[in-house]
């Protein structure tokens, strides 16, 4: 059985967020991905780079409210979900009592992922990462910083988050911005 291939796709998420800042604030976020660490390497076949994409494709559809796109990247009837004490098995499940509900309540949502690090063997990956998530709640500001696991699974040609457990905490001034 070969040995599960590890890479850290520092690098990748750091390009998604270069790509997904307008102009002007771009030279302010380079100075801050600077220290990206390399790409993966191509002998993993790309696959610790399509893990990383499906992940902040997840970020991005969330941060939309795309519950289409969030349709084909979670696992289906297989999906579970611990955030913080909470759980949700199956994705309609935490679509139907947990995401879409609070998605429709919040306002100027931001859910950025930040240091992702991808471990692909076989068909299996899971990736440790950081986040960041900023919202309008019912007249509150939420500011949040937080970590997480996601585990994800080889389907065919692409990959499915089967399951995330994520807990965050209010930003702390000491915290990055």
């Amino acid at each position: 059985m070969p040995m599960p291939i590890i890479r850290t796709c520092r690098l990748l998420v750091a390009a998604f967020l270069f790509l997904s800042v307008p102009l002007g604030a771009q030279s302010a976020h380079s100075a801050h991905s600077a220290h990206a660490a390399p790409a993966p390497r191509a002998s993993d076949g790309g696959e610790a780079a399509k893990v990383a994409a499906t992940l902040l494709a997840v970020f991005a559809a969330a941060e939309r409210n795309d519950m289409k796109a969030l349709d084909s990247l979670y696992a289906g009837d297989s999906l579970t979900v611990f955030e913080g004490a909470g759980v949700n098995r199956g994705w309609t499940d935490y679509r139907d009592h947990h995401l879409a509900p609070e998605l429709l309540e919040m306002k100027n949502f931001q859910y950025r992922p930040a240091d992702l690090e991808v471990h692909v063997d076989s068909g299996t990956a899971w990736v440790l990462f950081r986040y960041t998530l900023k919202a309008e709640l019912n007249g509150r500001v939420i500011d949040a910083v937080g970590r997480g696991t996601a585990i994800l699974e080889r389907r065919g040609s692409r990959w499915v988050v089967r399951h995330t457990q994520t807990g965050s905490r209010a930003r702390r001034p000491t915290d990055p911005a």
